[in-house]
C-alpha cells in the first residue's frame, strides 16, 4: 500500500507545482533564440522539478505482517487450605486435582486451548508448579486477599477468566463483594467450582490430650483432654480407651459425652499395663461426620521394658546350645534366640531354631535388624545367603548392633571368614587358614592383661580383689583357631599365658569398634570339645562366672545398638503437644560403670523421611546440663517440627507423629543414641466449619457475571467458547525516494537536458 506522508499543506504544493510551471514557461519566453525555445530542452528539466516535487511529498510503502494468534489466558486458584483436606477417602483436595487433570485432558484436544495458570491460595497467595504444591496444608482460607493479590500476577494482557475451585469456606468472606465488583469492572468474569459433599453434618474431634509423660506400671493415671461436636449439639458418644493392637479386648475406660458446639474437658482413668503397649482413645464416628480420622488419638502410658534380643547360632551338635542359651536367658532383660546346624559340615548346612524346625536364620533384612547382637560358633559359610552377611554387617556398622565370632574347626580362616563381608567385622588378621585347617588341639590357659581387667565384660564380682583372683582361675581351653594377629583398631581381651604351636602368645579375646557398633572374637570354643571346662567349671561349684562373662558380653556388645542401649535414656515433658507448644526434652548419660554423667555432648535430632538434598532440614538441638543434677535439657519448637519437608502433603486431620533422637558424644566419639516417639496435635482452626458453603462462591460467580460449574465437561465447555485474541500487526513502512534509481533517473535526466544543449551549440 503506498502512502504519502507530505508535511505540508495541498495549497504548499500545488503552488510550487504552478511556480515550476511558471518559470518553466518564463525561461522559455525569454530564451533569446527559437531554437532554444524547443520544448525538447524544457522537457527533462520539467520532469527533474516533478520529481523533486515528489520527493517532496514523501510517498511511503506501507507493508502489514500479522502475528499468529495467542490463545486466551485463564487462571486456576486453588483452595489449600486444611478443610480441603476433609471427606476421605476422596478428599475434597483430591477432587479438584482430578477435576483439573480431567480438563486438561479435554482442552489439549482442541486447536485453540486457553493458556492455563495455576495458583494456590490459603494464608496466602502463591503460584503452584505442579499437583505437589496443591497440599491442604494451610490453617486459614484467605479468599478475598487471594483474589486481591491477584492483580499482580497479570501479564499485558488481562485473564479471560479466573476459576476458584474452592469449598467456601472462607475467613475474609465479608470483603468478597468489595473484591468481586472490582473484576467486574475488569470484565474478567470468576467462574467457580464447589467442592465438598452436602450431606456433611459436622465433625467430632478430640482438640487435646494430656497424658502424663512418665507412669509406673500398675498404678492409674489420668487421662485429660477436649473434646469438640461441631454441628452434632446434644448428641452423645462414649469415648473409650483400647489397646491399639487388640480390638478385641473390652475397653481399658469408657466415659459418656453428651457433644456440644463448645469445646469440652474430659477425664478417664486408666491403669498402666505395659503388657498393652500403644493405646488409643477414640470416639465412635457419626453418620455425616467430615473426618474419622481426628476422632482418634494413639498414646502411652507406660513403655514395657524391651529386651535386648540377642541372635545365638550353635554349630556343635546335642544340646551344647544350652550352656550359653541359659546364661543369657537368666537375665530378665535378655531374649535369646539359639539356631542350631543340621548337618554341621555338609556343604550347605540348613539353620533351624531350637524352638521352631521348620525356621532358620532370619530370611528378611527387616527381622534380622530387630535384634541388637549375633552370635556364631562354629557355622559353615554355606548356611547363609550372600544378603544375609550384608545385612549382618549392616546390623553392626549402622544400627550399633553386636557381632561376636567363637572359635571352631568352621570359624574365622580354618572356614574361610576372610573371605566375606564378614572379615572386616572380626578384630583379628585371620588369612593363612584354609577350609579344614587354621585350627588346633591344643591344651593352654588364658592371661587377661592387667590393663585389660578393668573392662566391662571382665567384671565378674563386683570386689576388685576377688575379681582378679576370679579371672586368674579360669579353666584351660584345648583347643584354638590360630589368629595371625590384631587389626589395627581391635584391643586385646585375653592372651594365651604360653606360647601357641607356630604362634607364640597368641591373642585369645580381642574386641573392636566397627561403624556404630561392637565385634568380638573368641578364638577358642566356648562348648565342648575345645572349651568343656569353661562351659562347666568357671564358677564355684558351678558355672556361675561363665554365665556371668556371656551376659556381661551381650550387655556390652549391645549398648550402641539403636533400641538396647542402657547408656542414655531421654523423655519428653509430655507425649501430646499442640502445634506451637514447646517441647522439653531430658536426658540422663551413663558411663562405662553405668553411672550417671554430664561429661558428654548430647545434641537432639527430628527423624525425618525425606532425604531430597535441596529439602529444609530441621535443626539440631545440643542439650545442656541443668543447673542441679545431672541431667540434659533442651527446648523444641513444635511448630516447626508440624511444618517440616516430610509432612507436606499429609491430610490435615491426621496427627503427625514425630521421632526425635538424641545422640551422645564424646570428643568426637559417639558413645549412644536412642529415641522416643511424640505426637503434634495440628491446628484445628480449618476444621471448625466443616460444612461446605458453595453459596458464597454461587454469590462471587453471579457478581461477575461468571458461571457455577459442578462438573469438568461444564467448565470445558466455557473455556471452549473464548475467542482467541489476534495476533499483533507488525507494520513496516519505506519513503519511495529512498532508492538509488530514482537519484540515478534524476541524474539521467539532467546530463540529458546538458547533452541536448551541446547539440544544440548551446552547451
Amino acid at each position: 500500500m503506498l502512502e504519502w506522508s507530505g508535511s505540508y499543506s495541498c495549497w504548499l504544493y500545488i503552488a510550487v507545482a504552478a511556480g515550476m510551471v511558471a518559470l518553466i514557461f518564463v525561461a522559455r519566453w525569454t530564451a533569446i533564440s527559437d531554437r532554444l525555445r524547443s520544448w525538447s530542452l524544457f522537457v527533462p528539466r520539467l520532469l527533474v522539478m516533478l520529481l523533486l516535487l515528489m520527493v517532496l511529498l514523501n510517498p511511503v510503502r506501507r507493508r502489514e505482517h500479522r502475528l499468529p494468534d495467542q490463545p486466551p489466558q485463564v487462571m486456576f486458584l486453588v483452595d489449600s487450605s486444611r478443610s480441603m483436606a476433609l471427606e476421605q477417602p476422596l478428599s475434597r483436595s483430591l477432587v479438584v486435582q482430578q477435576t483439573i487433570q480431567e480438563i486438561d485432558a479435554q482442552l489439549q484436544r482442541q486447536a485453540h486451548r486457553p493458556r492455563v495458570q495455576l495458583f494456590r491460595f490459603g494464608q496466602q497467595l502463591s503460584s503452584a508448579a505442579d499437583f505437589s504444591q496443591l497440599s491442604p496444608s494451610d490453617d486459614a482460607t484467605r479468599l478475598s486477599d487471594a483474589l486481591e493479590q491477584l492483580p499482580s500476577r497479570f501479564s499485558r494482557e488481562l485473564p479471560r477468566a479466573i476459576v476458584v475451585f474452592s469449598d467456601g469456606v472462607a475467613d475474609d468472606a465479608d470483603r468478597l463483594d468489595e473484591v468481586a465488583q472490582g473484576y467486574r469492572s475488569l470484565k474478567i468474569p470468576l467462574h467457580v467450582f464447589p467442592v465438598g459433599s452436602p450431606r456433611i453434618r459436622g465433625d467430632v474431634a478430640i482438640d487435646e490430650l494430656f497424658v502424663p509423660p512418665r507412669v509406673a506400671a500398675g498404678t492409674k493415671a489420668p487421662i485429660r483432654g477436649v473434646l469438640r461436636g461441631t454441628g452434632f449439639d446434644g448428641e452423645r458418644v462414649v469415648l473409650q480407651v483400647r489397646v491399639a493392637d487388640r480390638p478385641q479386648l473390652p475397653p481399658l475406660a469408657t466415659l459418656p459425652v453428651t457433644l456440644s458446639e463448645k469445646p469440652q474437658p474430659f477425664e478417664l482413668i486408666v491403669e498402666a499395663n505395659p503388657e498393652y503397649g500403644e493405646l488409643v482413645l477414640e470416639a465412635p464416628p457419626l453418620p455425616g461426620e467430615v473426618s474419622e480420622q481426628n476422632n482418634r488419638v494413639p498414646f502411652q502410658l507406660c513403655k514395657a521394658a524391651r529386651k535386648l534380643k540377642v541372635l545365638y547360632m550353635e554349630g556343635t551338635g546335642g544340646n551344647e546350645y544350652r550352656w550359653v542359651h541359659d546364661a543369657l536367658q537368666e537375665d530378665k532383660e535378655i531374649e535369646c534366640l539359639s539356631l542350631v546346624a543340621d548337618q554341621q559340615y555338609a556343604q550347605r548346612p540348613r539353620m533351624q531354631r531350637v524352638n521352631d524346625a521348620y525356621r532358620g536364620f532370619p530370611a528378611t533384612r527387616e527381622e534380622l535388624l530387630q535384634y541388637d547382637c549375633i552370635i556364631c560358633s562354629d557355622i559353615s559359610i554355606g548356611a547363609f545367603t550372600r544378603e544375609q552377611l550384608d545385612w549382618t554387617v549392616e546390623l553392626v556398622a549402622k544400627r550399633g548392633g553386636g557381632f561376636m565370632m567363637v572359635g571352631g574347626i568352621t570359624s574365622f580362616g580354618a572356614g574361610g571368614w576372610d573371605q566375606t563381608v564378614w572379615d572386616q567385622l572380626i578384630p583379628v588378621d585371620m588369612r593363612g587358614g584354609r577350609i579344614g585347617q587354621g585350627w588346633l588341639y591344643h591344651q593352654f590357659r588364658v592371661q587377661i592383661p592387667e590393663e585389660a581387667q578393668t573392662h566391662p565384660i571382665w567384671r565378674i564380682v563386683e570386689d576388685p580383689e576377688q575379681n582378679r583372683r576370679v579371672l586368674a582361675a579360669m579353666p584351660i581351653f584345648l583347643g584354638t583357631n590360630y589368629m595371625q594377629r590384631l587389626k589395627p583398631a581391635a584391643t586385646v581381651l585375653g592372651v594365651s599365658a604360653t606360647p601357641i604351636p607356630q604362634a607364640g602368645i597368641m591373642p585369645i579375646f580381642a574386641s573392636q569398634t566397627y561403624g556404630r557398633g561392637r565385634t568380638f572374637a573368641f578364638a577358642p570354643d566356648t562348648t565342648a570339645d575345645w572349651g568343656r571346662f569353661f562351659e562347666s567349671q568357671w564358677g564355684e561349684g558351678d558355672n556361675r562366672y561363665f554365665r556371668r562373662f556371656w551376659r556381661n558380653l551381650v550387655r556390652w556388645l549391645s549398648e550402641n545398638s539403636t533400641a538396647g542401649n542402657k547408656r542414655l535414656q531421654i523423655a519428653t515433658d509430655r507425649v501430646i503437644y499442640r502445634a506451637g507448644q514447646p517441647i522439653v526434652v531430658t536426658a540422663q548419660a551413663f558411663d562405662e560403670q553405668l553411672k550417671e554423667t554430664i561429661d558428654y555432648d548430647l545434641v537432639a535430632n527430628v527423624k525425618t523421611t525425606d532425604t531430597s538434598a535441596t529439602a529444609a532440614r530441621l535443626p539440631a538441638l545440643p542439650l545442656t546440663a541443668a543447673t542441679s543434677g545431672k541431667d540434659y535439657v533442651g527446648q523444641m519448637d513444635s511448630q516447626a517440627l508440624a511444618a517440616s519437608p516430610d509432612l507436606v502433603g499429609t491430610a490435615s486431620t491426621v496427627v503427625p507423629s514425630r521421632e526425635i533422637e538424641v545422640i551422645a558424644s564424646h570428643q568426637g566419639q559417639e558413645i549412644a543414641r536412642t529415641s522416643t516417639k511424640i505426637q503434634i496435635l495440628p491446628d484445628l482452626h480449618e476444621l471448625l466449619q466443616p460444612r461446605p458453603q458453595p453459596e458464597l462462591l454461587e454469590r462471587l460467580a453471579q457478581a461477575t457475571d461468571g458461571i457455577v460449574c459442578r462438573d469438568s465437561q461444564t467448565l470445558v465447555n466455557s473455556l471452549s467458547q473464548i475467542p482467541v485474541t489476534r495476533g499483533d500487526a507488525v507494520i513496516t513502512r519505506q519513503p519511495m525516494w529512498d532508492s538509488p534509481w530514482l537519484w540515478l533517473l534524476v541524474m539521467g535526466l539532467l546530463a540529458l537536458e546538458w547533452s541536448l544543449r551541446r547539440l544544440s551549440g548551446f552547451g
